[in-house]
């Protein structure tokens, strides 16, 4: 009996694309569901490496390693509820007062849309967030039907996060063996070299968010800034921004300081601005030559205008998140295309290791060794 003849590529192409546009077509349509499942893909991805270091090198089974991580985050949670909460709380009101003046100071500093960011939207959105509710949705219906949702997504996410973090190991050997066998420790290998490097840079991007927000809400607070805190907070989560953020965090706080009207010191108002700028500035300046190179490191080797159009771009398509994730996706691109460019010219594809922050290796193509190991552009290109 003869075997049945195979799919022709024409054929197999329109099955894949129908598939796609099947898919695309569905994910439209469950969009409103999809958030809680995106942040436990990005929760579980970050909390990944802890959870394998306590089942391999603590010899903890995954199952309790997950719930160690889930127990650990509730106790922080409820510790932080009961003796922050109401300093923040206190803090973030005097902030949010201030927040309508300081946004048409800002304004005039940097421009009501930099990189495609609406100022005067994302001040809304943070006054709506804090506020909790708006002028329509004041009824205990709408108020019950909002904490409904808040409590599935939660669950969702959770449930989610849960599941992911227990079956990582799994899903990742699933996903090797769909590639093909003939290209398959090429494109692990690309794969990993892609997920080292978001993972290196998200690491290290905490970090820099954790230094800098400890930082300056110290020296706002010496300084005696009206909402340190907040603004310490947010220039911390600023710093994660490439080029823009530290900017912006540096004329907000600025803005805040001289719009004050009363400083602690006695000083004029242009004097103790001025200050806060000599501090922003000096902070800066230490973390481009102390903490950067050793926080990230080789993580992403982009150009500086690279990483400038990345930003600008991102931005533009994706606003706010747009900008925080524009340097890994371009450096996942670059690493991408420097790989076909080697299969398109029949060129072996080699691989060199590099370390990165807490041992791991990024496997950078030989190709793209063009520049020194220590150049300023290496260093402008992941700061």
């Amino acid at each position: 009996m003869d075997r049945p003849s195979g799919l022709s590529g024409a054929t197999k192409i329109l099955i894949v694309v129908g598939l796609i546009l099947v898919a695309l077509v569905f994910l439209a349509h469950i969009r409103g569901i999809l958030f809680p499942f995106l942040w436990a893909l990005v929760a579980a991805y970050l909390l990944s490496p802890i959870v394998n270091y306590l089942n391999i090198d603590g010899h903890l089974p995954r199952l309790w390693s997950v719930i160690l991580i889930y127990a650990s985050a509730a106790i922080l949670l409820l510790a932080g509820s009961r003796y922050l909460y109401p300093q923040v709380s206190s803090e973030v009101t005097v902030f949010l007062e201030d927040l309508p003046r300081l946004e048409v100071s800002l304004i005039a500093i940097v421009g009501p849309r930099p990189l495609g960011i609406d100022i005067a939207s994302l001040v809304a959105q943070l006054l709506h967030s804090a506020s909790g509710y708006t002028e329509s949705a004041r009824s205990a219906g709408h108020l019950l039907v909002n904490a409904f949702q808040t409590a599935l997504k939660t669950f969702l996410f959770l449930v989610a996060t849960f599941y992911l973090l227990i079956d990582g190991p799994r899903l990742g050997r699933s996903f090797q063996d769909v590639l093909p066998e003939e290209h398959r420790p090429e494109l692990v290998a690309l794969a990993r070299q892609i997920h080292l490097t978001w993972q290196q840079y998200i690491r290290g991007e905490l970090v820099l968010f954790a230094i800098m927000a400890t930082a300056t809400t110290i020296g706002l607070s010496v300084l005696g800034v009206p909402g340190s805190l907040p603004l310490g907070v947010l220039s911390g989560a600023l710093e994660m921004l490439p080029l823009v953020g530290p900017v912006t965090a540096g004329a907000l706080a600025v803005t805040v300081a001289y719009v004050n009207g009363t400083n602690p010191f006695g000083w004029s108002q242009i004097a103790y601005a001025g200050v806060v700028a000599v501090m922003y500035l000096v902070f800066r300046q230490a973390e481009d030559y102390f903490v950067v190179p050793h926080v990230l490191g080789r993580a992403v080797r982009l150009n500086p205008l690279v990483v400038l159009f990345s930003v600008t771009a991102g931005g533009v398509i994706g606003g706010l998140l747009g900008l925080f994730i524009a340097v890994p996706i371009a450096a996942s691109i670059k690493a991408i295309l420097v790989y076909l460019y080697a299969k398109l010219l029949d060129q072996p594809v080699e691989f060199a290791p590099v370390k990165t922050l807490g041992g791991g290796i990024i496997e950078i193509p030989v190709h793209d060794r063009d520049e020194p190991e220590d150049s300023p552009a290496n260093r402008a290109g992941t700061s």
